[in-house]
């Protein structure tokens, strides 16, 4: 019987830790993502980089839920100098949105899905 109760603690202590370490990937998933990022933002960064009018990106800007007609006035503004980087301006396009917003709600990396182009 001790061999047996010995089992199921070692089951349960194995299930305890796969546990911590889902909900450790839960939590760095969160923070590096945000509760209230919007893919609409990344889609404009990527129509930024790849040439559309100010006015297209504009309207897909204003297309987010916290972003107004004003801001995407002045994430056009700050970012467009930048169209001529290596990365046609998206990292700079992504930082104008963050500073814009006042805090770091996108992230600088492109989205995987974006990886396969």
């Amino acid at each position: 019987m001790d061999g047996f109760m010995a089992n199921v603690g070692l089951l349960a202590v194995a299930f305890f830790i796969v546990y911590i370490y889902k909900k450790a990937l839960e939590w760095n998933d969160y923070r590096h993502s945000g509760f209230y990022e919007s893919e609409k933002v990344y889609k404009a960064a990527d129509e930024f980089v790849h040439g559309a009018l100010p006015d297209e990106v504009k309207e897909s800007l204003v297309d987010c839920d916290m972003i107004d007609e004003t801001d995407a006035e002045n994430i056009m503004t700050l970012a467009t100098h930048h169209r001529s980087d290596k990365d046609g301006g998206y990292r700079a396009f992504i930082r104008s949105v963050n500073e814009v917003l006042g805090e770091d709600v996108y992230s600088e990396k492109r989205p995987r899905h974006d990886a396969k182009r």
